[in-house]
């Protein structure tokens, strides 16, 4: 049986995130309503975590449905009766639940991996000072995974081009790359989430040449096929 892990990067259909949200509310749910805080927490943050993988694949399904303009009124229609309940639900409960975790134990009390899920749904809830002050906190901790070290940076850098920075934007994608080939060895799987978000950054900062995004781009694609990693298959095309 597919596991929630499986489920999260392996499969992006409708029927694969429906399930991978009823698998991951019922288990979590257990753990939320534990009488240990911190336990409390981690369900918090697990199930953020769910709901923030199936908005952006149903975000993703969006776009490939749109991309063949002739077919478009076709597939978008049936993405509205299935992925919109479904993502809409994801987008009005994410933050709540991220917010009970910060409520719970705060940043002193949080992992790096829980404050890297935390400001990834800020960010898309267009909350980025809270964000930026998130990540900070991870960064002090002085994450041991690279790949999460390097996911908070490219949030931080995500924050910069909103704001217009784009030198500032590029400078943290420079320090992300120097530890990306760390990333690949630990979690090949990030790893390609990384250089995908490294090249969004640097493609429209204009500063970069196109040589290094279409090589960060193909090292993406190389990675998410050779672990199966559907869900950034999808996001890359």
């Amino acid at each position: 049986m597919n596991s929630i892990y499986d489920l999260s990067w392996g499969k992006t259909s409708f029927l694969a995130k429906l399930l991978l949200f009823f698998k991951s509310r019922k288990q979590e749910k257990k753990r939320m309503c534990s009488s240990d805080r911190w336990v409390r927490a981690e369900g918090c943050s697990a199930l953020s975590s769910t709901y923030y993988n199936i908005l952006g694949t149903a975000f993703s399904q969006l776009k490939a449905a749109c991309r063949q303009k002739w077919l478009a009124p076709v597939r978008i229609v049936p993405w509205c009766f299935t992925w919109l309940p479904l993502a809409t639900w994801c987008y009005l409960r994410m933050l709540p639940l991220s917010d009970r975790v910060k409520s719970l134990i705060g940043y002193d009390g949080m992992s790096a991996d829980q404050c890297d899920v935390r400001q990834s749904i800020l960010r898309r809830r267009g909350q980025y000072e809270e964000a930026r002050k998130c990540i900070y906190a991870a960064l002090s901790k002085n994450p041991e995974k690279a790949h999460t070290r390097c996911l908070l940076r490219v949030g931080l850098a995500e924050i910069y081009q909103v704001g217009g920075d784009w030198c500032s934007a590029e400078g943290e994608v420079r320090i992300v790359l120097a530890d990306a080939s760390e990333a690949e060895v630990q979690d090949p799987r990030q790893a390609a989430r990384i250089y995908r978000r490294c090249a969004d950054v640097l493609s429209f900062s204009g500063q970069t040449t196109p040589a290094l995004v279409i090589a960060l781009r193909r090292r993406a694609k190389e990675l998410a096929k050779a672990t199966g990693a559907q869900d950034q298959s999808l996001k890359l095309e």
